[in-house]
């Protein structure tokens, strides 16, 4: 028994372990309890943002707004008007949330962000609006009925003029985006229609946000790269893996080649951390090897031709050097950060990226946007990357958890009874010695 018993503990001991902390919520791929334990404690961080009296709160809120308004970083500006119930604090996020509720048009989201709005100051209110090119002002009269709807007492709405702004305080701020990053806007809504403020929908021309060029681009970047002129071998690579892969049905998706593309511009707006820069490289080179690629091109190089022939030949080069063991973790990465931009938007997605290390925080930011959308975009220009470690969970004391512990801690106090049972069998004490008696 004694042996058994030190067999056993281990076992429990482990299971018990794992159970309690094996709790990573991005790998259980779309579990309920996960997401909802990820929502959960995202919407409480976001009560945590800004000053802690009443009264400041929602001048904070309208600065962070107007700031990423200035900076025309639209997935931030709706990510805080999508937080609003939570850092507004209790009395002005109760009668957002009592708005909202009471709208029928549009989803959740949607109905959230027009309660929102009637918190901004009317200039604010007009400028998103025109900015979202959703129904803008000249189209409809109910755009201004949605703006004059606003409270007149919202404090500070009169001192806020729209040229009042603050720069962003967060640890990551994020730059203006360049020509290639700006993300084209939704069309205006037919004349006579309802507003419908859209929360994480995206015009074609956004849903398309793909820069991976063509076959003479690659086969231009390639020959610079094998010549030793300062090409980044990262860019080189993903663009030929984005443009090879999509010839075949069962490589990237044009969904992973928005991935390539979302990746491509976040290099280089130097937006990529040393530490996921590094992870990427890993992963991009396991997918295509150096000593495949450029004996490959150099030979695609070697004679002169027209750029048609040589792009065929570039194209066939990049085929041919793709390792399929390595293509398929690297895509494994891609679709993460396609899921990313889906819950919140390509724009977003360079935000987030801006935080990540390794492939453990990207899992854990698709966790968080699929969980909060576009409010975590609030957590991370706020927070930097402390914000994505709300997706750990720790202990869950379920059931099983319970059941293990109790079974360890009956194991043990058996190990310890049989280990005293077994000392007085085997290890006897001298009787005491009678004392002789009288005088």
């Amino acid at each position: 028994m004694f042996n058994s018993l030190l067999i056993l503990l281990p076992v429990i001991g482990a299971r018990a372990v794992a159970n309690a902390y094996d709790q990573d919520l991005t790998s259980r791929e779309g579990a309920a309890e996960a997401l909802q334990h990820a929502s959960e404690k995202l919407l409480d961080e976001l009560a945590t943002i800004g000053p802690r009296d009443e009264n400041s709160k929602l001048p904070y809120w309208q600065d962070r707004i107007v700031a990423e308004l200035d900076a025309r970083n639209m997935s931030a500006v709706r990510g805080y008007m999508l937080a609003a119930p939570q850092m507004l604090g209790r009395d002005l996020g109760e009668q957002i949330r009592v708005r909202a509720e009471a709208e029928v048009t549009g989803t959740p989201d949607e109905r959230l962000i027009r309660a929102a709005m009637q918190k901004l100051p009317e200039s604010v209110a007009t400028r998103i609006l025109e900015t979202e090119r959703f129904n803008p002002p000249a189209a409809s009269p109910s755009v201004q009925d949605a703006v004059s709807d606003m409270p007149a007492g919202d404090p500070g709405a009169a001192e806020r003029p729209e040229a009042q702004t603050s720069e962003p305080s967060g640890p990551e701020a994020t730059p203006t985006p360049t020509a290639e990053e700006t993300i084209p806007l939704s069309e205006p809504a037919p004349q006579g229609e309802p507003i419908v403020l859209q929360a994480n929908v995206r015009s074609e021309d956004e849903r398309r946000f793909q820069i991976l060029g063509s076959y003479a681009d690659l086969s231009n970047m390639s020959q610079r790269w094998i010549e030793g002129d300062r090409s980044d071998e990262l860019v080189v690579k993903l663009t030929g893996l984005g443009l090879v892969q999509q010839d075949y049905s069962d490589g990237l998706s044009d969904a992973a080649a928005l991935s390539v593309s979302i990746l491509k511009s976040a290099r280089r707006s130097q937006r990529l951390t040393p530490g996921f820069s590094a992870y990427l490289d890993e992963h991009v080179d396991a997918a295509l090897p150096d000593e495949r690629l450029q004996p490959a091109l150099g030979e695609a190089f070697a004679e002169l031709a027209t750029t048609d022939v040589r792009a065929e030949r570039v194209r066939a080069a990049y085929e041919a050097s793709v390792d399929r063991t390595g293509l398929a973790v690297l895509e494994g990465d891609l679709d993460q950060i396609q899921r990313l931009a889906a819950q919140t938007s390509p724009g977003g997605a360079l935000t987030i990226l801006a935080v990540i290390e390794d492939g453990a925080d990207l899992q854990r930011a698709r966790l968080l946007a699929e969980a909060g959308g576009e409010r975590l975009i609030v957590l991370v220009r706020e927070q930097g990357r402390e914000s994505l470690k709300i997706a750990d969970a720790g202990i869950s004391w379920n059931r099983n958890t319970v059941l293990e512990i109790m079974s360890l801690t009956a194991a043990g106090m058996l190990l310890f009874w049989v280990m005293l049972s077994t000392v007085r069998l085997y290890i006897k004490l001298p009787k005491p010695r009678a004392e002789p008696q009288g005088a």
